[in-house]
């Protein structure tokens, strides 16, 4: 019974990822050779849920995904390394970049499920769980920082990590609480049931995840690119998180394009 379950539900998946995707690949039809570069966010899930859409719906084109690190996005897509590029939101792009906004990524208190404490103490230093950092290097880390001290919250500088897997799994051990994003929750989901997510206690913020491409490139295909994404990253991070923790519905939300 438990595999006819999982056979009917991977059959349905496909029928499902099928059905929302034939709109949106209208607009890559003409397309023969496609550079897609992903913030590493997204190489769990979204990621490979593009990889099998573009190739069931492309077979005859060349194309490809990799990796890249939001801060340099912009530049590898000016430099024609890549066609588009979704990564977060920087304050100036610079020329010849169009961006497009695609989903509404909050921060929040992510910490160890059977915890006594309140988010609000542990931002007071109370309690002896250190705060896990991200790397101060890299954005989302410089992000956090700023909004820190925006605040005047000092916490203490034991451990810092870049990427949100290590973060949570220390926080599923019972080893620490950190600022991380619901996309970064969904990414290290196999720690999931030992973190539970809060609000944060201090001004909320966050970060916004963009399609870049150069100005000069094929809109249609940049828009089937952009809508392939908001339907990948609704049905496997938007829908599934809101129906975990219902107060993050009205804030980690897809960005619908205007008119």
């Amino acid at each position: 019974e438990g595999r006819e379950a999982l056979h009917h539900l991977s059959a349905g998946l496909k029928h499902l990822r099928r059905a929302t995707s034939e709109t949106a690949i209208g607009g890559l039809l003409g397309t023969r050779s496609l550079r897609i570069g992903i913030v590493d966010d997204f190489e769990n899930n979204v990621g490979p849920d593009l990889a099998v859409i573009l190739a069931s719906r492309m077979p005859r084109a060349k194309f490809a995904i990799s990796m890249v690190l939001s801060h340099q996005a912009a530049d590898l897509v000016r430099k024609g390394e890549l066609d588009v590029a979704v990564a977060t939101e920087r304050d100036d792009n610079g020329p010849g970049i169009h961006s497009e906004p695609l989903l509404r990524d909050p921060f929040l208190v992510a910490m160890p499920q059977d915890i006594q404490s309140d988010a609000a103490a542990l931002f007071a230093g109370d309690g002896a769980l250190p705060f896990l950092r991200f790397n101060p290097q890299h954005m989302i880390g410089k992000q956090i920082e700023a909004h820190l001290a925006r605040n005047r919250v000092s916490l203490a500088e034991r451990y810092a990590f870049d990427s949100v897997q290590s973060i949570m799994a220390v926080i599923a051990s019972g080893g620490g609480w950190s600022i991380i994003t619901p996309v970064g929750c969904a990414r290290a989901q196999g720690f999931s049931l030992g973190v539970r997510l809060h609000p944060l206690p201090i001004a909320s913020f966050a970060r916004t995840i963009t399609l870049l491409s150069r100005d000069d490139f094929d809109r249609p295909a940049a828009q089937a690119i952009a809508s392939l994404f908001r339907q990948s990253v609704r049905r496997l991070a938007v829908d599934p998180l809101g129906s975990a923790c219902p107060w993050l519905k009205d804030t980690f939300e897809l960005i619908e394009p205007k008119g």
